[in-house]
């Protein structure tokens, strides 16, 4: 009895690839990223009042349910999972599927069914062998987008780290190029000034000048003490020699 058994499953099987073999098959083929629409018909008499469902058949396993309409009462319904939306139209004896934002290993074998809870569902003809083709011009523009995004990190703007006095974390600020100011115009001295680099300059060599006045002014003073210092000495000389000649005459 279990031999028998074992037997009349596997021929089961057998007979059920059979068939899949045998039914149509219509192929489709999309870019990856792009949205598959299929309309699978069905007899209003026998499935206007049954749900219908969704599946993807991979080899040596159950068939997967990947959505299923819940209505039936016979009027139109819709139902979405995910990336999958059926919409059952019985006035027009349509089941529409779509699949949005195709992979590449959404690549399969699918086909819609009228769906039984507690026995194997009447498939609907026909199958769709769906091929996702991976857009080589889209692969293109993604490499070179990535290559721009790294050339652009590879060279970030200059900054500089600023502590602010009344603000506990540091600011970033970022160095702009100089610009120039207003012209600056002095009339004692007749110096136009066009830029902070010249006021610097001009700031720098007034300074020059005034402390090469000053180490001048100092230098003559010096020298007008030492002229000096040898007439006084003469001059303390000349009394000593008076009063002692004075004191030798008395």
């Amino acid at each position: 009895m279990k031999k028998a058994g074992l037997w009349g499953l596997l021929w089961m099987v057998f007979i059920s690839e059979l068939q899949a073999e045998n039914e149509s098959k219509e192929e489709k083929f999309i870019k990856e990223g792009e949205t598959l629409n299929v309309n699978c018909p069905f007899s209003t008499e026998k499935y206007s009042y049954s749900q219908k469902a969704w599946q993807k058949l991979i080899d040596g396993r159950k068939p997967v349910t990947l959505a299923l309409t819940t209505s039936t009462s016979g009027n139109p319904s819709q139902v979405r999972e995910g990336r999958y939306f059926l919409e059952d139209i019985p006035s027009e004896a349509i089941l529409h599927v779509q699949m949005t934002n195709l992979q590449v290993e959404d690549s399969g074998l699918y086909r819609c069914v009228i769906y039984y809870p507690s026995k194997e569902p009447d498939v609907l003809s026909p199958l769709f062998h769906v091929v996702v083709i991976k857009d080589p011009l889209n692969t293109t523009a993604s490499d070179e987008n990535h290559t721009r995004k790294l050339q652009i990190s590879t060279f970030p703007p200059t900054t500089t780290r600023a502590q602010g006095t009344l603000v506990d974390r540091p600011r970033t600020v970022t160095k702009l190029p100089p610009k120039s100011t207003a012209d600056l115009s002095s009339p004692g001295f007749g110096v136009n000034i066009t830029n902070v680099t010249d006021v610097t300059s001009y700031v720098f060599r007034e300074s020059k000048r005034e402390w090469e006045r000053g180490r001048e002014r100092e230098t003559e003073r010096k020298t007008q003490n030492s002229n000096q210092a040898p007439g006084s000495e003469m001059s303390a000389q000349s009394l000593m020699r008076g009063s002692n000649s004075q004191t030798m005459r008395s």
